[in-house]
């Protein structure tokens, strides 16, 4: 049986889909269904119970734990020769969000490619605890997260620490505060700015859905404030965007300030940055498994993103009130 359909196998266990599967492994449905049918009629069993909804049958729950078994020692065994010969391929699974793999990934990609130009780097975009699932399962080599718990069989090595600013453009403090602006943004300078007495300010936010929200939300009740939120978005780059043109305070990460100079965007000279001092750190951290022995090529990518972060420390180190 080839391992491919094993493979096939387990992405159907992960979507409970044959649809989403066949869509992810760019396959027929057709073509995935024949896979299925080839393992169950090689083991004479049945994986799967179709109705009323899909679900693994008994047999598909001891298939899941040895063809992940096998797919891994396979893995294993492509990582061992390409340490050994310079010629070999294989294969790097990293598992990283949308926005950093687009304001990291380019950096660390010229870093590491240039020395393991013979490495394949697939790369997974979920969020942390779905990396996290993937990690352990050995669906993944490696992933970059915010605040990884510190397991036992995981190495988790902190890469940067981020606290959330807000994108203030002058012209509404002016407005709301006619008489006392300069000398808000002389105390937001210093002081940084809490929020909650810029509640009654209209609000621009990430969606209640995104964990920038929650410890937003978190302030907010436990001062048993209703804060006045004009706009919840999903897009970090429209936070940005509209937080400097004045339509409303806007709450970002630094990453999306990071990615917006790293574009070579100025932004305007009236568009302020303040750190928010009422809310917690975040760790961005990287996290791999200490109980599986990993290829040089592996080390190779961890210290190209180490490399790569560094930069972006340097830009936290000397982000200043704009």
């Amino acid at each position: 049986m080839e391992l491919n359909s094993f493979a096939i196998f387990l992405m159907v266990v992960e979507e409970m889909s044959f649809t989403r599967a066949a869509e992810r492994l760019y396959i027929t449905q057709q073509s995935l269904s024949g896979h299925i049918k080839r393992l169950e009629d090689s083991y004479n069993v049945k994986l799967f119970k179709r109705r009323p909804t899909l679900k693994l049958t008994p047999e598909g729950e001891a298939m899941v734990f040895y063809a992940s078994q096998m797919l891994n020692s396979e893995q294993a065994m492509v990582s061992r020769f390409a340490d050994l010969s310079q010629q070999s391929a294989g294969i790097l699974r990293l598992g990283i969000s949308h926005q950093r793999s687009s304001a990291f990934f380019p950096g660390i990609w010229s870093r590491y490619h240039a020395q393991y130009n013979n490495i394949s780097v697939r790369l997974y975009d979920k969020l942390t605890n779905q990396l996290l699932d993937n990690l352990q399962s050995g669906q993944i080599d490696m992933m970059i997260g915010l605040d990884i718990p510190d397991l036992a069989n995981l190495t988790v090595i902190t890469l940067a620490r981020e606290q959330l600013y807000c994108i203030l453009n002058e012209s509404l403090l002016r407005e709301y505060f006619p008489s006392d602006w300069k000398a808000m943004l002389e105390r937001y300078a210093k002081d940084g700015v809490s929020l909650i007495e810029l509640k009654d300010l209209p609000l621009i936010l990430a969606s209640p859905s995104n964990r920038l929200r929650r410890p937003i939300d978190q302030l907010f009740r436990k001062n048993n404030t209703m804060p006045h939120i004009s706009l919840e978005t999903a897009s970090h780059s429209l936070l940005l965007q509209l937080g400097c043109q004045g339509s409303g305070i806007a709450l970002v990460n630094p990453l999306s300030i990071y990615e917006q100079i790293h574009l070579q965007r100025d932004l305007p000279s009236c568009c302020h940055i303040f750190l928010l001092r009422d809310l917690p750190e975040t760790a961005v951290a990287l996290a791999y498994r200490n109980d599986v022995k990993h290829p040089q090529y592996a080390m190779g990518m961890i210290d190209a993103i180490k490399e790569e972060f560094e930069l972006y420390n340097q830009f936290l180190d000397h982000l200043i009130v704009i």
